[in-house]
C-alpha cells in the first residue's frame, strides 16, 4: 500500500511538473509572438518617429544655441573694439582729467563740485560705451555707488557743502573705476 501512494504521489508530482513547463512554455511562446507580431512592430515604428521628432528638436536647440554664442562673440567682440577705441581717446580723457584736477587747486568750492560732476560724466560715458557689462570689472563698484550719490547731492542741493578733501575722495573713487576699465 505504501509502494501505491508513493507512486500516485510521484504521479502527481510529475503532473505538477508538466503543468508548470506547460505554463511556462506557452508563457515564452506568448512572449516570442508578441515581440515576432504585429503589435510590437507598431510599437518599434511609435518610438523610431518619437525618437526622430526629439532628435530634431535637439538639433533645433543646438543650432540656436551656436547662434547665440555667435551673437555673444560679436557682442564681445564690439565691445573689444569699443574699448580699444576708448584706449585710443585716452589722451583725450587724460586732458579731461587734468582739467579736472586742476579746479581742485583754486580753492573754490564751485569748482570742486563742477570737478565731482565732470569726472562722474566721464566715468559715465565710458561705462556706456564699454557697456554695463564693465561694471563686473570694477573693483571698487560699492565706492563709485556711494560718491554717486554724493554726486546727486549735489545736483539737488544747491546749499550742500564739499570740502576739498572729499572732492580728491571722490575723484581718486572715479580714477580707480577708470583704471579698472584700463581707459587711464
Amino acid at each position: 500500500m505504501n509502494n501505491s501512494i508513493n507512486d500516485s504521489l510521484a504521479q502527481r508530482e510529475l503532473e505538477s511538473m508538466a503543468q508548470a513547463m506547460n505554463f511556462f512554455r506557452d508563457w515564452w511562446a506568448k512572449i516570442l509572438s508578441f515581440f515576432t507580431s504585429y503589435h510590437w512592430k507598431e510599437v518599434i515604428f511609435t518610438a523610431k518617429i518619437i525618437s526622430v521628432i526629439i532628435s530634431l528638436i535637439f538639433l533645433v536647440l543646438i543650432i540656436m544655441l551656436l547662434i547665440m554664442i555667435n551673437v555673444k562673440a560679436r557682442i564681445r567682440s564690439s565691445a573689444w573694439q569699443l574699448r580699444e577705441s576708448a584706449v585710443f581717446n585716452r589722451k583725450k580723457i587724460e586732458k579731461k582729467w587734468v582739467k579736472i584736477e586742476k579746479k581742485l587747486n583754486t580753492g573754490l568750492e564751485e569748482n570742486y563740485k563742477l570737478a565731482v560732476l565732470e569726472a562722474d560724466k566721464i566715468f559715465d560715458d565710458i561705462l556706456k560705451n564699454l557697456g554695463y557689462e564693465a561694471e563686473v570689472r570694477i573693483t571698487n563698484m560699492r565706492e563709485i555707488n556711494n560718491v554717486r550719490k554724493i554726486k546727486d547731492s549735489i545736483i539737488e542741493d544747491t546749499d550742500f557743502k564739499l570740502e576739498e578733501k572729499n572732492a580728491r575722495e571722490i575723484l581718486a573713487v572715479y580714477r580707480g573705476g577708470l583704471e579698472d576699465l584700463g581707459v587711464m
